[in-house]
């Protein structure tokens, strides 16, 4: 597994502005100029993605003159209950000349300790003898990692990581260092040393982070950049004889924006003005635009009316007359928003309402939304719908703990965003309370148990529906209240989780309740009981509804009261 890199190799090849140049083409101005060299990246690793990949050196190509690097230490090997330390890593940039050869040496992952066999172990019931078998350390990743050491008894020690250096024309230039194998808690530390001494060289840049870590074997990526030239000169972005290039409308209150770029250029042409016809070219009408000084000019027509739809086309007044027509766009002038929106945070959800736009032509529905404060993406969004088509009011479902930015869109006939709200922000969004005893049941959770019996410290599958989709539903088994997790509701209003039953749970009757919100952002408890006895719980039949297991659709759980089992599993 590799980690996430710095921000700066997130860019990628975005970041490489400034290109080198090679075969000459005819530039849009006709002056002869230079087709520009593409920088590329490399690594170390079996990636396709990579414009060259399993590279075990690599020689800098004439008119490069730098290479972002990322180079990664190899991680430890596992003891038999830790894993191994990642080894260490960096990002730096460095100058290079064409004919440059830089050699990699990839270091090793650290070996994994394997266990011994005991002498004996049980199978039905009967105690079965065999030839022990003692565990061995984990051996150490080339070069340099060191070997685990230790017993079965004292902890077997995972081996040290090995070392990955970059060599320049055959000296010695950059290396990310290893991490130590694991050793088990409690037992003596067995595992091998990693190769560095814990300690990265490469040359010094003020831009450079050495806070990267490698976890799996060593690599070395980078990307090889272009040498800087002297950009072109600006493009005279006045001069046309083609058509403009109708890139987009978009409505706006009482009108609609646009945006134009040209076609080809003529420098005795020059642009006047810009107009524009409704009307399929019969009249043209002048509008002010603004010349962004890229070949792009931007408008805004007005006076037209709110509801309508309008088929646009645009054409240059120029030196010496006028252009042809541009195609044909179409677009609607916005429609206002809705108003007053309010937005009440309760258990696990939302309440949104608000009132009609003053002008609400074209408006056939709503759609309230919500995403957290300050994100930047729409992961974690939320939406909800009125029962009714031009309702002012829905529930949305939402995270215990969140503080959530929330708006309303007035939605036309297909169902297209024609305006939006104001935003408003909420408090944090609170969790559904836990009732100190039973509570009433709504309804009876389902289980994946056909026989209805399940025993005491074993995986049980339950199921429930009808709750808000997107809030967050509290597992809990009582006599006395013990928190299993939480799940959060799918779009269909279910949800499906895997709890596992206390192995303390006293004998006599139980109950599984699911705590959450419906639709309507009322309390809904789902409830099935368990007896326990002697060490088996039997789940009643009455109500009893068998479900199968949802497989992908099933949420994460959160970890709760220290009874969920999680599986930590580490990607190599």
């Amino acid at each position: 597994m590799r980690l996430t890199s710095p921000a700066r190799r997130a860019a990628g090849l975005l970041a490489v502005t400034t290109i080198g140049l090679s075969t000459a083409v005819l530039s849009v101005t006709g002056v002869a100029s230079a087709a520009p060299l593409e920088p590329f990246d490399f690594t170390t690793d079996t990636d396709a993605t990579y414009s060259q990949d399993e590279l075990a050196s690599l020689t800098v190509p004439d008119g490069y003159c730098s290479i972002d690097w990322l180079v990664y230490g190899a991680s430890g090997g596992s003891s038999e209950n830790s894993f191994g330390v990642d080894g260490g890593g960096f990002q730096t940039m460095t100058t290079v000349v064409a004919g440059d050869v830089f050699a990699f040496t990839v270091g090793e992952q650290g070996g994994d300790a394997e266990p011994g066999t005991p002498e004996t172990y049980e199978q039905d019931g009967v105690t079965v003898l065999q030839p022990a078998v003692p565990g061995t350390p984990g051996a150490g990743g080339a070069p340099g990692g060191a070997a685990g050491t230790g017993n079965d008894a004292d902890g077997l020690g995972g081996g040290g990581g090995g070392l990955t250096t970059v060599t320049k024309n055959g000296a010695s230039f950059m290396s990310a260092f290893g991490g130590d194998g694991g050793s088990d808690a409690g037992k003596p530390a067995n595992g091998g040393a990693g190769a560095g001494n814990e300690a990265d060289v490469f040359p010094a840049d003020p831009d450079a982070d050495d806070t990267v870590a490698g976890s799996g074997p060593g690599a070395v990526t980078g990307i090889v950049i272009p040498c800087a030239v002297p950009a072109p000169p600006a493009p005279v972005d006045t001069q046309v004889t083609g058509a403009p290039q109708a890139k987009w409308v978009y409505g706006v209150k009482n009108g609609l924006d646009f945006q134009l770029t040209t076609s080809t250029v003529a420098s005795d042409d020059l642009v006047k003005g810009v107009e524009y016809s409704l009307d399929g070219g019969t009249t043209w009408t002048a509008v002010t635009t603004v010349n962004q000084g890229d070949y792009q000019y931007e408008g805004t027509i007005t006076g037209l009316t709110t509801g309508k739809t309008y088929s646009v086309t645009f054409r240059f007044a120029t030196a010496k007359g006028h252009t042809a027509a541009s195609s044909v766009l179409t677009g609607s002038p916005a429609v206002p928003g809705p108003a007053a929106v309010t937005a009440v945070a309760g258990a696990s959800q939302i309440k949104v309402s608000w009132t009609a736009p003053e002008n609400a032509t074209g408006v056939a529905g709503y759609r309230a939304f919500a995403g957290p404060q300050g994100q930047q993406s729409s992961d974690g969004s939320v939406f909800c719908m009125p029962t009714t088509a031009l309702g002012t009011s829905c529930v949305l479902g939402a995270t215990p703990g969140v503080v959530y930015v929330v708006g309303v869109e007035s939605l036309d006939a297909d169902g297209n965003r024609i305006g939006v709200s104001d935003r408003v922000t909420t408090e944090a969004v609170p969790a559904t309370a836990v009732a100190a005893s039973l509570p009433k049941a709504d309804g009876t959770l389902t289980s994946d148990d056909a026989d209805g019996k399940v025993v005491a410290g074993e995986k049980v599958t339950i199921s429930g529906k009808d709750f808000l989709p997107g809030s967050t539903v509290q597992l809990l088994v009582y006599s006395d209240p013990v928190s299993l997790g939480t799940v959060t509701v799918l779009s269909d209003g279910t949800f499906s989780a895997t709890v596992t039953l206390p192995k303390d749970l006293a004998n006599g009757v139980h109950h599984l309740v699911a705590t959450g919100v419906d639709v309507n952002g009322n309390v809904r408890n789902l409830v099935v009981e368990v007896t326990v006895s002697g060490g088996t719980a039997v789940l009643a039949f009455t109500g009893f509804s068998p479900l199968p297991f949802v497989g992908a659709g099933v949420l994460a759980l959160g970890v709760g009261g220290g009874l969920l089992v999680a599986s930590r599993r580490r990607a190599q």
